[in-house]
């Protein structure tokens, strides 16, 4: 790895992540960078591959990187990038920081008449899976959170299936207003993001909506505003809750979306 040099810079801050006390809800905040990170992807059969790229997004447990080339969902990858200190949980005094991590999505975008992967990784930590040393092409699923900070993985019996419509994983600031028909009233909350696809949203709240339930949805960054039907709701910690959005007759506009990270890029 010394064959590549690596300046690391400062992290930017950027107006998609922004800093509020609300993002201490989150397990990791994110934080556009300009770091560099190699890449390297074991297909099995010696067809191994690497590839130097920017980060777009990094946190103590993810990365997000735009690749020339598809990786397989499920998958486990190699990183090597000079992560800054407030993201290690280990090797402080090492220029390099060498992790693993699984591949949670990889969409396909065009730029400038090229074709772009970005790609979401969650980390797993410096150690190797016995099952990967066995098989690089073993398939895998997050079980949950260690106890480090990393994800937990187990190994998978099939391939991940492609969703139709893709998530990109992203803290981006909202409003949603739960509709309170008994009531004839709105509650409402500014929260964040946690993914967001053409058909739906995640979001972290402490409003106290139901399965079913319909809230008003606004994220002024994008001029993007409807109705959204509340499809899971899952306690994350005391009265904050995570919930799953699916927009009525109409969806996320994801290509300004990808337009304005490259801008903010």
């Amino acid at each position: 790895m010394s064959v590549i040099e690596f300046n690391p810079p400062a992290l930017q801050q950027r107006p998609i992540i922004d800093q509020d006390p609300i993002l201490d809800l989150r397990r990791s905040e994110r934080a556009l960078t300009d770091l560099k990170t190699i890449v390297q992807v074991n297909e099995g059969d010696e067809q191994l591959w690497k590839e130097v790229t920017k980060v777009n997004t990094v946190s103590r447990n993810g990365v997000g990187v735009s690749l020339s080339r598809s990786c397989t969902v499920g998958r486990l990858v190699n990183l090597v990038l000079p992560m800054p200190k407030e993201f290690r949980s280990y090797d402080d005094d090492l220029d390099l920081y060498e992790v693993m991590g699984i591949v949670q999505h990889c969409n396909a975008a065009t730029i400038d008449g090229l074709t772009v992967y970005h790609v979401g990784i969650g980390l797993i930590g410096k150690e190797i899976p016995e099952s990967f040393k066995a098989d690089p092409t073993q398939n895998y699923r997050i079980s949950g959170m260690k106890s480090d900070g990393f994800w937990a993985i187990t190994e998978s019996e099939s391939q991940f299936t492609k969703r139709k419509k893709p998530r990109t994983w992203l803290t981006m600031p909202v409003t949603i207003a739960l509709i309170q028909r008994e009531e004839k009233s709105l509650a409402r909350e500014e929260t964040y993001t946690k993914n967001i696809s053409a058909g739906g949203v995640s979001v972290t709240t402490k409003l106290k909506a139901n399965v079913g339930d319909k809230v008003k949805f606004a994220c002024k960054l994008l001029d993007f505003y409807s109705i959204a039907i509340v499809r899971n709701q899952k306690t994350v910690e005391g009265d904050t809750s995570t919930l799953h959005l699916e927009f009525e007759e109409t969806q996320f506009p994801m290509e300004r979306l990808m337009a304005l990270q490259r801008s903010a890029a």
